[in-house]
């Protein structure tokens, strides 16, 4: 994805980016068994766990009252089943499958918790790793390269979609690739500096010249509130 950083050159300094435009809302899975074990499930095909559904449940509560003109979802089962319970409050709405959206596959590491990931490949690598996701690769895995052609790919694809709300259904580490190209930042290491929850929303506005802008990360108040009052909390 192309970004012209000369857009921004004639704004002025210290103003706040106007919020305003269309809207694409990112919503992470619902929690499977892997994530309470703390396992790198990456491209495995693990389902919602009871607690997981629950939080999709939730998720479609805080989204109901949106006029969204589309659901679009990594393939995997988990986004699927979660993109699903949001979709259920908006009859008559089709949720789309990309590929592109899918998790990165984390190769040997798949299945294996932190410790395990240690014993398997040495501590060393598995820093180098996390100090730098967008530069090393896992073993067996998804090149760092790929990984960051294929967001790239998926940004430019949703700034050009037609609808004013799209909500897209994912998985943390893609996001976090993915959030990159979408508002224009250099590939860097920013993947443990983005708290990305299960059944978190967070969003971005796109302006008419196609410019993506944070409106906010990580919103997971959802999950604090009895769940009567979620379809009444604000969501900017």
């Amino acid at each position: 994805m192309t970004v012209d950083y000369k857009k921004d050159i004639d704004e002025a300094p210290g103003l706040s980016a106007p919020d305003g435009g269309r809207k694409i809302y990112f919503v992470r899975h619902g929690k499977t068994e892997w994530n309470n074990q703390f396992r790198y499930q990456g491209a495995t095909n693990v389902p919602l766990c009871a607690e997981g559904m629950e939080q999709a449940k939730r998720a479609g509560l805080r989204l109901s009252k949106l006029d969204i003109g589309a659901v679009i979802c990594s393939p995997l089962d988990r986004a699927f089943e979660t993109a699903g319970r949001i979709a259920a409050y908006h009859p008559g709405l089709r949720i789309e499958k990309n590929p592109l959206l899918s998790e990165v596959n984390f190769g040997e590491w798949e299945g294996l918790t932190v410790p395990e990931i240690k014993a398997h490949s040495g501590e060393e690598l598995f820093y180098k790793w996390r100090r730098n996701e967008l530069h090393v690769s896992v073993p067996g895995g998804e090149s760092a390269d790929a990984v960051y052609e294929r967001a790239s790919r998926a940004a430019e694809e949703l700034v050009s979609r037609p609808e004013e709300r799209i909500v897209v259904v994912g998985h943390g580490a893609m996001f976090r690739a993915l959030f990159l190209p979408l508002l224009g930042i250099p590939r860097s290491n920013i993947f443990w500096k983005m708290r990305i929850d299960n059944c978190s929303i967070s969003a971005v506005s796109v302006d008419k010249n196609g410019k993506v802008t944070l409106s906010f990360l990580n919103d997971t108040l959802h999950m604090l509130v009895p769940e009567d009052e979620i379809a009444d909390l604000p969501l900017a």
